[in-house]
């Protein structure tokens, strides 16, 4: 799977989030595995807002594993496209 399909997928995965309303809340483990993401791609936007999603959603590829890992094992983004990046 190439790079810019895996990062559609995670873009879908923060805009299905985003769109949720009541639902926006990223879980706890997603909340501790991707802070250091959020503080170093995104700092200026508040956790928990679309600002934030759609900015993650734009460094998606930059990602770190572990970030990425608690999203999958969340369902914020399918497995299949996060699995295959895995393998690189």
């Amino acid at each position: 799977m190439d790079k810019t399909k895996i990062i559609a997928a995670i873009a879908i995965g923060f805009g299905v989030l985003a769109a949720s309303g009541a639902a926006n809340a990223y879980s706890g483990r997603v909340k501790s595995a991707c802070k250091t993401d959020f503080y170093k791609f995104c700092p200026s936007y508040k956790p928990e807002t679309p600002e934030l999603r759609a900015c993650m959603r734009a460094v998606g590829g930059n990602i770190s594993q572990r970030c990425l890992d608690a999203l999958a094992d969340s369902g914020e983004i399918p497995r299949k496209y996060h699995s295959s990046q895995r393998k690189r």
